[in-house]
């Protein structure tokens, strides 16, 4: 089974936990850095319920937002493997959405998966870096370096756990996101911290094998092998030779699941 849990906030409210106070904070408090969720800041229950899933082989999901949240659960995973010992183990961090520079060699060599959202990129940028600063807006969303640290990527909506209006289940408006870290009207050009853009192929493994390995069923899907359960989509346009603006508007023509086919466009 697995375990989802939180460890920090969002930073919508303003909630994420950081090392160093909000930089737009309008709270009366000029040292707000966020909060924590679980046990109300009493890490080591907090500590102690993790240690205790992972000694019964429950796999863990934890919500991470702020960067020294996320680098607390760097550290847990430390505390896991000393105390419970090595086991097929895929901690997830969901969200991962902002990392200190000097965390991010240690997620490498963790077999740590970071389950994230990439549209919400497009949205998050407007407003990001007036809220924590342009350069802890350097380590958010950091796609690129996470999967060169050898971290899994899985990508997905966070649907519904937060609103589709704003943040849309499309799969294809995520690896947009994800390939241009550009607004759905192109801006900036560039992309926003261009450096953390991935690969249209990356992107595609992170939305199929990633979420299948996230779940111990990459034997069965996330790939198109014999053997394994044909489920997949099927839209109209070829996402390798055309431009990433006409991938917003391509149409979905089948669904397949389990090799029958359940929607059809009319």
């Amino acid at each position: 089974g697995t375990l989802k849990t939180h460890i920090d906030g969002i930073m919508g409210a303003r909630t994420a936990r950081f090392y160093q106070p909000y930089s737009d904070n309008i709270l009366e408090r000029a040292d707000w850095k966020g909060s924590w969720r679980e046990f109300s800041g009493d890490m080591r229950s907090f500590k102690d319920m993790i240690l205790a899933a992972d000694k019964e082989g429950i796999q863990l999901r934890i919500h991470a937002i702020g960067d020294q949240a996320n680098s607390i659960l760097v550290d847990i995973v430390d505390t896991l493997k000393m105390v419970n010992g090595e086991k097929e183990r895929r901690f997830r961090i969901v969200h991962a959405q902002v990392i200190a520079p000097e965390d991010f060699p240690r997620f490498q060599g963790k077999n740590m998966i970071a389950e994230v959202q990439p549209y919400h990129v497009t949205d998050d940028m407007r407003w990001m870096e007036e809220r924590i600063g342009y350069e802890r807006c350097k380590g958010a969303y950091a796609f690129k370096s996470l999967n060169e640290l050898g971290c899994t990527l899985s990508f997905g909506s966070d649907w519904p756990g937060t609103n589709a209006s704003y943040y849309p289940i499309n799969p294809l408006m995520g690896i947009y996101a994800a390939v241009t870290r550009q607004t759905i009207e192109g801006k900036p050009e560039a992309g926003w911290f261009p450096e953390q853009r991935i690969s249209l192929e990356d992107a595609l493994v992170a939305y199929t094998y990633g979420a299948a390995y996230g779940a111990f069923e990459e034997k069965r899907k996330g790939t198109l092998e014999e053997g394994k359960l044909a489920d997949l989509t099927v839209i109209d346009t070829d996402l390798f030779n055309t431009s990433p603006s006409d991938w917003l508007s391509a149409k979905f023509l089948y669904t397949i699941v389990g090799g029958k086919i359940v929607y059809e466009a009319g």
